[in-house]
């Protein structure tokens, strides 16, 4: 009977371990769950990133590779700029509508430049290395993520957003919480710094379970302040690869170290043979011409 409980008690704890785990990754998204288009464009965590900025909506599909239309241009300044929520499938015919009723874009038709981008969501500070090139939505999203920093009339994208930009290096600490609503949140150290993740926040180069980002290195990172609060709403953490590239290359020159020394050791015992040969060749002939 005993046993019995024991087993049914640690099928529940299992059961409510895996439950808060579920629960804190429901909204909680990576370039992988971002979009089903973006896993080989180049633009992959500019475009995460922004999404979490709450600049890029949460369309089915991204299509990082076609031209950036002033349709979809217009919809994003209308969410830069704080006109409306994007959400997830938002009306992006609607978003691009506000805009332009709000004198933001003054027409909606054909592709957008980087010309547009400037002055839609830079007010045209910035210099464009090809401002009348119609950019691809990816490269379109790289060029703002380029700029996230960049001050507008004493503000910056950012700023607008509310966010700023978070501390980087590796995360010491990370563990689940339950919070007063009865949810849970991961708390993740990074550089010293404290904070619970945003529960739509969202993580680049790594697993939406946060407890596997333990001793990861990140790269990059954005906050959020809401009333009293900090938040994570960016983590991007460096490449596995590299960690294991590091790790590989150390190993090869310890192996060829090794190999080095073997070769070393052979050779000084080939030469020690060889010197003894010599010797023991030249102690016969010796004897043998005091005999004769």
């Amino acid at each position: 009977m005993k046993l019995f409980f024991n087993k049914k008690f640690l099928l529940f704890v299992a059961t409510l371990l895996t439950l808060i785990s579920i629960s804190v990754r429901a909204h909680i998204k990576n370039e992988s769950s971002q979009f089903p288009d973006i896993e080989f464009s180049d633009s992959q965590f500019e475009i995460v990133l922004l999404v979490g900025a709450g600049i890029l909506p949460e369309t089915p599909v991204f299509e990082p590779d076609l031209s950036l239309s002033r349709v979809e241009l217009a919809a994003w300044a209308t969410l830069a700029a704080g006109l409306a929520e994007g959400g997830e499938t938002p009306d992006i015919r609607s978003l691009s509508n506000t805009a332009l009723k709000q004198g933001l874009i003054d027409s909606l038709d054909g592709d957008a430049t980087y010309i547009d981008i400037n002055n839609l969501l830079f007010q045209g500070q910035l210099i464009p290395e090809m401002p009348e090139a119609v950019p691809t939505k990816g490269e379109a999203a790289q060029f703002i993520a380029m700029n996230l920093t960049i001050g507008v009339d004493g503000k910056t994208l950012l700023d607008k957003k509310g966010m700023r930009v978070g501390p980087v290096g590796e995360v010491t600490a990370i563990e689940s919480r339950m919070n007063p609503d009865g949810g849970s949140s991961y708390y993740i150290t990074v550089a010293g710094e404290t904070y619970p993740l945003y529960s739509h926040g969202r993580v680049a180069n790594g697993p939406t379970d946060l407890i596997q980002w333990k001793n990861r290195i990140i790269k990059r990172s954005f906050l959020k302040d809401l009333g009293d609060f900090t938040l994570w709403v960016y983590l991007e953490a460096e490449p596995i690869q590299s960690v294991v590239t590091s790790v590989n290359a150390a190993s090869n020159t310890m192996n060829n170290t090794a190999e080095s020394d073997v070769e070393i050791a052979t050779n000084h015992n080939l030469l020690y043979g060889l010197t003894a040969a010599v010797l023991l060749l030249g102690f016969i002939l010796f004897f043998k011409s005091k005999r004769s």
